[in-house]
């Protein structure tokens, strides 16, 4: 259940294909939207009528000025490096000039066609090739629309226009102007008309660097603005993009490395699932299941290293206790302590210790033997009902003479299986030691068999045990663990503590299990798998 609901979780989070892709197109709407909306903005704040701040500050000053005294007017640099102003009467003739050095003269024809500095009226001449002769085109624009055209011919003379022009005829000199657009010293003219304190007609021109009118000027400015503000909005439409997109991928990467650190450390440290994309899940829980498997693996390495100084230590001690009895019995022999018709009690003592060791000896070493990975088992085909029944039958004798009541319970059918029956006699026959060794007559030791199956697969079913006194609870999860023995485990002191460690692992080498039951007395259940 668990698995499908984090399968369920894991169908929720994109992958960092699915990311990536999101925020483009996240980010591409976010660049469309910006780029109308200030086009939209630029559009309505485009005014029709616009001048450099320059211009209309000395429009006012003009405006401003009492009688034809100009001189009080300052333009600083606001008209550019070179820049200056004149003030013409309604003949054309300069009355004023903010620049001394300045001799200009100009006729009523050229004021007629100088652009306005407070409107967006301009006048372009264009030259006409002909094979006969040259003609030219006046064409006045305003705010870049065709207003009005008129056709010139190479003397100046006006064939034909659309205008109203207050002359039928072009001089040079202003064909000239209309040619270049600029005075004798390169500067872009532009005019201004207005009415002094008098009552008199005047003509502001303004010399200026820039070739730009008023209108164009302000329109660079507003859309250089409006790219500085585009700009900085998809730097923060960005910077946030890679923010969230840093979020989900990179943060799990870095969790993902101070676990790895830790682990290496020997901190075990689970990483929690949250929204990051289905990659750094799969990541993710590949780390958690090695990290959890790396766990368990170190605790079963510290519990093998303690189950192994317990070996040892049970080893030494049950070494060391038959031993001290042989040594002390022996040297108070030679030494002339025991009296001689005692002797013989002594030397079964003896006797019986070194018994104890060599059946202990002899465990340890079946046990190590067992657990070396080279070990193999001498399997063969046989009938394990038989194979039982034969053990069953060999220990009969000895059960009747201890007082023992046996029940017993095999199929009558053949059962079919391939096993080792040195290995597997070793099983029974420690299984039953034991009970003869723990219960006490007149109670019952029995051998049950059956053939069960469990996913399809056939196993014989053996039920083991007798009705004696049991093993106590605390003692129940550790018995098959090597070197517990009566002392530990029930309540006589006899036995090596490794009959039972020997069974487990015979019964697990053939494919099987053993298991102790939670049933009155000691009841063990093999299942060892039959064809």
């Amino acid at each position: 259940m668990v698995n499908k609901l984090r399968r369920l979780k894991a169908k929720g989070n994109s992958s960092i294909y699915s990311i990536i892709l999101h925020y483009s197109i996240v980010l591409v709407i976010a660049v469309l939207i910006l780029a109308v909306v200030l086009a939209v903005c630029t559009f309505f704040l485009m005014p029709e009528k616009v001048e450099p701040a320059g211009i209309r500050r000395l429009i006012r000053q003009v405006n401003n000025v009492s009688g034809d005294d100009y001189s009080s007017i300052n333009t600083g640099r606001s008209l550019g490096k070179d820049g200056y102003f004149e003030i013409t009467d309604s003949r054309a003739r300069v009355i004023y000039t903010s620049d001394s050095d300045r001799k200009n003269t100009y006729n009523k024809d050229i004021l007629q066609y100088l652009p306005m500095a407070d409107a967006n009226v301009v006048y372009d001449m264009i030259r006409l090739e002909q094979k006969e002769n040259d003609g030219f085109l006046l064409v006045r624009h305003n705010n870049d629309e065709v207003t009005g055209i008129a056709v010139v011919n190479g003397k100046g003379r006006i064939l034909f226009s659309n205008m109203k022009l207050k002359n039928s005829s072009i001089s040079s000199e202003t064909m000239n102007y209309l040619f270049y657009q600029v005075d004798s010293s390169n500067l872009f003219i532009q005019k201004y008309e207005f009415t002094n304190s008098a009552g008199s007609k005047r003509f502001l021109l303004i010399h200026s660097n820039s070739y730009e009118n008023g209108f164009i000027r302000t329109q660079r400015i507003i859309v250089m603005s409006a790219v500085i503000l585009y700009i900085i909005l998809m730097a923060l439409i960005i910077m946030l993009s890679g923010r969230k997109l840093s979020s989900r991928v990179v943060s799990p990467i870095k969790k993902l490395s101070r676990a790895i650190e830790g682990t290496s450390r020997g901190s075990w440290i689970q990483i929690s699932e949250g929204e990051e994309p289905k990659e750094m899940i799969e990541v993710i829980r590949s780390f958690n299941e090695m990290e959890d498997a790396l766990r368990k693996g170190h605790e079963e390495e510290t519990r093998l290293v303690d189950q192994r100084r317990k070996i040892v230590a049970d080893i030494s001690h049950d070494l060391k206790t038959p031993v001290t009895v042989i040594s002390g019995y022996i040297n108070a022999m030679n030494d002339g302590l025991i009296p001689e018709e005692e002797r013989p009690k002594y030397m079964e003592i003896i006797r019986e210790k070194a018994e104890l060791i060599t059946e202990l000896v002899n465990s340890i070493s079946d046990f190590s033997r067992l657990d070396h990975p080279e070990f193999e088992l001498d399997k063969r085909r046989g009938d394990l009902c038989e194979f039982i029944r034969e053990n069953v039958a060999a220990r009969y004798s000895e059960l009747e003479i201890a007082g023992f009541k046996l029940d017993a319970d095999l199929p009558d059918k053949k059962v079919m299986a391939v096993f080792d029956r040195m290995q597997l006699k070793r099983v029974f026959e420690n299984i039953l030691g034991n009970s003869l060794k723990y219960a006490a007559a007149p109670d019952t030791i029995f051998i049950h068999a059956s053939v069960v199956t469990k996913k399809q697969d056939r196993y014989m079913e053996i039920r083991i045990g007798d009705n004696g006194p049991g093993i106590p609870e605390e003692y129940r999860d550790s018995v098959f663990e090597p070197f517990v023995v009566g002392d530990e485990s029930r309540t006589s002191g006899r036995g090596t503590g490794l009959g039972l460690s020997i069974a487990k692992q015979v019964v697990e080498l053939h494919g099987g299990s053993i298991c102790l039951l939670d049933e009155p007395g000691t009841v063990f259940r093999i299942l060892l798998p039959v064809i």
